[in-house]
């Protein structure tokens, strides 16, 4: 009983920022911190502007050849279009090079500007602070957690970009083509808007759950070995490994969470897809 008030202690005492989920604000903060490297920051926009409007020309040039020269059998555009076609995916794939290139350099540049000024602030704090801050908790501000935020920037932040100028551009040609039928796939994009509502909180949360769990155990991990001749000194080693082992089930658990809301999500996504073909 007294082992399980202990795991529920650590538990309330670091879930204080489950209270603050992912917001725009959040977002915007952390942008400022691409300030002073706004010159790859601004190559990597410009590069993901030109993808996204590259997605969407590739499926035209296709359109545009199966329409015109293989309905014609005309055996001089058909090869035309396709030098024109094997042209632009060449530039399509060293444009993505340059634009995942620029996203590794900027995410690195942010995280390594995050963790100076967590430093900095950190020795700045009073020593009440650490009287109550767990050791273990503050490493994996600076570790797991800092991944987190340059895994957002190399690989959610401009790929969502990416995606959204690919629809918006996919959007301008369907209506250049076929107004009507871009207004029946209009008129099923509110469920897929609530599709994406639902599951991107319930992952949100299940993710932000799962973090949090491994932010407790790379705690309870770091504390564990920096006080390891107290804890034999009170013979606390079967103690200190039942919490652990509750802690490393905990994180089990939300990890199974997170993988089955993925694992209902991407099947509808799928699913979404083949509907509105």
């Amino acid at each position: 009983m007294k082992r399980r008030l202990t795991t529920l202690t650590h538990v309330q005492h670091d879930r204080e920022a489950d209270s603050k989920p992912l917001s725009l604000s959040l977002i915007r903060r952390l942008f400022t911190y691409t300030r002073p490297h706004a010159r790859t920051r601004n190559l990597l926009l410009v590069a993901v502007a030109v993808r996204a409007m590259q997605l969407p020309a590739l499926a035209w040039v296709i359109g545009a050849v199966i329409g015109g020269p293989v309905s014609k059998l005309d055996r001089r555009g058909i090869l035309l279009g396709a030098l024109g076609y094997a042209v632009l995916s060449v530039v399509t794939q060293l444009t993505l090079r340059y634009r995942s290139s620029l996203a590794l350099e900027l995410g690195e540049y942010t995280v390594r500007d995050l963790r100076k000024e967590m430093f900095r602030h950190i020795q700045s704090m009073p020593m009440s602070f650490f009287h109550r801050a767990r050791l273990g908790k503050l490493i994996s501000r600076f570790t797991s957690d800092s991944e987190a935020v340059r895994n957002g920037i190399q690989n959610v932040l401009f790929i969502s970009l990416v995606n959204l100028g690919q629809m918006i551009g996919a959007a301008v040609f369907m209506m250049f083509y076929d107004a009507y039928l871009f207004a029946v796939l209009a008129a099923l994009s509110p469920l897929l808007w609530v599709i994406n509502r639902t599951f991107s909180r319930r992952l949100s949360k299940a993710y932000r759950a799962m973090q949090e769990s491994f932010s407790r155990i790379t705690s309870t991990l770091a504390e564990s070995v920096g006080g390891i001749r107290v804890t034999q000194g009170f013979v606390r080693e079967e103690v200190n490994s039942g919490l652990f082992q509750e802690l490393v089930q905990d994180h089990s658990r939300f990890n199974m969470d997170a993988a089955r809301a993925a694992g209902v999500f991407l099947p509808l996504l799928e699913f979404k897809t083949q509907l509105f073909i």
